[in-house]
């Protein structure tokens, strides 16, 4: 970043500061939001004495970042790496990891949407461009960083992001917004709610246009991959007597261009629905049961061989848990059980058995003891079973001391397990590796096991001057032992892979943050993550492929005459850039990003804005196949009523 724009920024955060601005009922929400999650314990209970590292994205912030992609939103956060994937496959624009790794295959990161796993059970992995949720519609991101399967089972090997969705509240409200901007973007959405002492119903929906990436042979030249997005949400609650009730289902409809071959397009339709009952059973005793189903439907026209490339997958989970407060509120503990079936058809993908599924059941146990008023002890376990997976155990143990009354260190034990997926075990399909000629072969391993992951960690959280001042420090070990690779192997074809899991891979890092609270409206962060990543086989896609040094610092800042002002600035070091669509691999210097936005807000009901995303260069490879990040400057309005 030059002087001159880092004085810019510094002039921006010093200006405000002798001006007093407007208190906010949303600045306050999020001061108190901050310091709660309920993702790590399954229960809402103080980040600070979490057994695990705990950020949270609360509404105001997803608000003043100005991003156009969910993804966008978890960049500069400490622990994550995000790659814009621009991949000429089109199958997944975003890569998004915890604590090493990036890679398209990364299974190891569970993402839930309101406790729903997102999961593809096909491959095991997030295909974030097809989440059915709305920016507008989201309450908080919460985001654990390590292993907590004991809790959630397989994929919770290196972190949980769950992603809460606003629940209607109040009178009738609404808001409408239009946003336009560079590479042909445009955006239109609009949701409405109302609510009352018994019930509760949101309704929202998102139109959204993009336009090709630049490509890397030719920055002058837009790629195919064009995007046209329309999705919808609804949320309702309604209280049963003493329970709640929550119904929820949402839907995304895309059509996509792929660069790869004869530039085909892409369609996937995605739906889910959910159910909530959540009751209390005594004083400091809740049950909650849930049941959901999820599809997607997806296919490439047209194919350069002439196959059909359609395939389908859906899945219905079922879950109950019982938590409980007891021992004068020392003790709390919670159990329960859950079952899934998940099915994935497609003759392009699987051959000759075109359908196949996969059923898991798993039970769990999670206990925390308060020993004496400055030290807790937790611990947790994991049973689980499934087709694709086997069994396996989980573990999870922690300690928490806090001497002092807003300062807690802890230190725990993982042991959790990353189990093969459908598409892992049963792959059988020929691709594309150019222009159209069909010359490699993806094949399954009916073989594969669980990948144990074992995982020693420390940390400290700390809060000075009256909470305004938050600090964390974190320091770990893993150890993931079996892990899933995708190799090459000889056979008929110019280019055959298969999946095996024979290697051992190792991660080690230190993560360190800061937030400031100036006042309300006003605050200021920092962070820096260091990890470095070895594996037995020294392969390609573990080298260097994780920044080892990485930095972020940011504001969201008050003005005078209504205007607010957001820029976050992060730094990678130089790392290579991995598929697995290809064995190339592509050198990334180290470089900054810089995201802005600046809103006016002349009246309530009405925000003007403007926002920009990857300021400091016109475009920039973050990945290997073709495709370039472009600039973004985006502009809009908001109206609420």
């Amino acid at each position: 970043m030059s002087s001159a724009r880092l004085a810019a920024l510094l002039a921006l955060l010093a200006a405000p500061a002798a001006a007093q601005p407007k208190p906010a009922d949303e600045a306050f929400r999020f001061f108190a939001g901050e310091g709660r999650a309920s993702t790590a314990l399954r229960r809402v209970g103080p980040t600070q004495g979490s057994p695990v590292p705990v950020d949270v994205i609360t509404a105001e912030e997803i608000a003043a970042s100005g991003v156009v992609n969910l993804w966008d939103l978890l960049r500069f956060r400490v622990g994550l790496d995000v790659v814009e994937g621009r991949s000429s496959a089109g199958s997944n624009r975003a890569v998004v990891s915890v604590r090493g790794t990036p890679r398209d295959n990364s299974h190891e990161l569970l993402v839930l949407l309101d406790g729903r796993s997102l999961y593809d059970p096909r491959s095991g992995v997030t295909l974030w461009e097809q989440i059915p949720v709305q920016l507008q519609d989201i309450e908080r991101i919460e985001i654990v960083r390590g292993p907590n399967a004991a809790l959630y089972g397989s994929n919770a090997g290196l972190g949980v992001i769950n992603i809460i969705t606003r629940r209607p509240s109040g009178p009738f409200k609404g808001e409408a917004a239009a946003r336009g901007g560079t590479g042909r973007f445009g955006e239109l959405s609009a949701a409405g709610e109302a609510s009352g002492e018994r019930g509760g119903l949101r309704l929202s929906a998102t139109s959204r246009t993009q336009g090709g990436a630049p490509t890397a042979a030719d920055p002058g030249t837009q790629g195919h991959d064009f995007n046209r997005d329309h999705t919808g949400n609804v949320r309702g609650w309604a209280r049963v007597g003493e329970a709640t009730l929550e119904l929820m289902a949402g839907l995304d409809r895309q059509n996509f261009g792929k660069t790869s071959g004869l530039k085909p397009q892409g369609y996937m339709f995605t739906d889910f629905q959910l159910a909530r009952l959540e009751a209390p059973v005594g004083p400091d005793s809740t049950v909650e049961f849930r049941a959901s189903r999820n599809e997607s439907l997806s296919s490439d026209f047209p194919d350069p061989a002439g196959r059909d490339t359609s395939s389908r997958f859906w899945q219905y989970d079922a879950e109950g848990l019982h938590s409980i407060a007891w021992g004068g509120g020392r003790l709390h503990t919670t159990y329960g059980a859950a079952w899934r079936y998940a099915a994935s058809g497609s003759a392009y993908l699987y051959g000759a058995t075109p359908l196949r599924t996969n059923r898991t059941v798993r039970g769990y146990l999670h206990q925390s003891i308060e020993v004496v008023p400055t030290v807790s002890v937790m611990g947790g376990m994991n049973h689980e079973t499934a087709d694709a997976g086997g069994y396996h155990k989980d573990f999870q143990g922690a300690v928490l001391w806090a001497p002092v009354e807003e300062h807690s260190f802890r230190a725990s034990y993982s042991r959790a397990n990353v189990k093969p997926q459908i598409l892992h075990r049963y792959a059988d399909f020929n691709f594309d590796i150019g222009n159209g000629f069909l010359g490699g072969h993806l094949a399954g391993n009916r073989s594969l096991n669980p990948s144990p992951l074992t995982n020693y960690e420390v940390g400290w959280r700390g809060q000075l001057r009256d909470k305004a001042l938050t600090l964390e420090l974190t320091g770990f070990y893993t150890e993931i032992r079996d892990h899933i690779n995708l190799d090459q192997t000889s056979g008929p074809n110019v280019y055959n892979l298969a999946y095996d899991n024979t290697n051992t891979v190792i991660l080690r890092g230190l993560e360190a943050g800061l937030r400031w609270r100036a006042g309300p409206g006003r605050s200021l962060y920092s962070n820096y993550t260091q990890e470095t990543v070895a594996d037995q086989d020294a392969h390609a896609i573990y080298l260097n492929t994780t920044p080892r040094h990485k930095a972020n610092f940011g504001f969201d800042w008050a003005l005078p005459f209504d205007l607010r002002a957001s820029a976050n600035a992060g730094w990678k070091d130089a790392h290579k850039a991995d598929s697995t669509s290809g064995a190339a691999q592509a050198e990334i210097p180290a470089f900054w990003r810089l995201d802005a936005r600046v809103s006016w807000s002349p009246a309530s009901w009405l925000e003007v804005f403007v926002a920009g995303q990857n300021l400091e260069q016109p475009y920039r490879r973050e990945y290997v196949d073709g495709l370039l990040v472009p600039r973004r400057i985006q502009g809009g309005a908001v109206v609420r009523w």
